[in-house]
């Protein structure tokens, strides 16, 4: 696990002043170029939770680890927040769900070895062997269909290095996120391409236990702030910062 402090972030924006912010521990996964410890300042999806949280005052630790050791954190209180999370019905029931941040298109990945280019239904799919992250949400329709050869991975890295190595033949999650992984393991980025079409577009969302105090005001705070920091620019300017528009 690393820690990573988000109240070091400097964007030169000058939000809100830290002299009595209240503290809010963060956590979640690497799931570069999102998020994770081995990107610049966490990576732009931290940027905008930290900076969302520091204009309704609030001073943020990030943490990355394995992610359902993240989701646990947050379900039992061990950490305040969970930080990049797909929707689901389920996750409502045990964390508070903020106003959605940003959108991402989840799909099935491949190698190019496989000669699979477009699926028709998950009957189709289901001929393959497909990985996904464990614990992760990939899409309503894909999470409520009884795959039979569906096999969990620790994360990203671990499931696209079965993909190439042909343990697997598909793997469930963002292209981007694949090809970033591809690259930090050495493999070919060029070598995978989602199947079309995509599985669903899905908004992240940041994740509050219901487990600990004032924890629909730390909500509420949140969705404030991120307000702000979209009304006043500083959404735009992050996303400048990172190359994201």
């Amino acid at each position: 696990m690393k820690a990573l402090s988000v109240a070091t972030f400097v964007l030169g924006l000058g939000l809100a002043s830290f002299s009595q912010a209240q503290n809010v521990s963060l956590t979640t996964t690497n799931w570069a170029p999102y998020y994770g410890d081995n990107l610049e300042q966490g990576g732009f999806i931290s940027v905008i939770v930290s900076e969302s949280f520091k204009a309704s005052g609030y001073q943020s630790e990030l943490e990355f680890t394995q992610w359902t050791e993240a989701m646990r954190q947050v379900k039992v209180g061990e950490k305040d927040v969970l930080v990049g999370a797909f929707y689901s019905d389920e996750r409502a029931q045990d964390y508070h769900v903020s106003i959605p941040i940003y959108s991402v298109f989840s799909g099935v990945i491949k190698h190019k070895t496989l000669d699979l280019d477009f699926y028709s239904s998950y009957e189709m799919l289901d001929q393959y062997k497909i990985g996904k992250i464990e614990g992760a949400v990939v899409g309503q329709s894909f999470d409520s269909y009884t795959f039979t050869q569906l096999q969990p991975y620790a994360g990203t890295e671990a499931g696209i290095t079965a993909l190439q190595k042909g343990e697997i033949n598909l793997f469930a999650d963002n292209l981007t996120v694949v090809k970033s992984a591809a690259s930090k393991l050495g493999f070919e980025p060029s070598h995978f391409a989602m199947v079309q079409p995509p599985i669903e577009k899905n908004d992240l969302y940041v994740m509050i236990s219901k487990e600990i105090a004032n924890s629909e005001k730390i909500r509420d705070d949140f969705n404030t702030g991120f307000v702000m920091i979209q009304s006043n620019g500083t959404y735009e300017k992050i996303l400048k910062q990172f190359n994201q528009l």
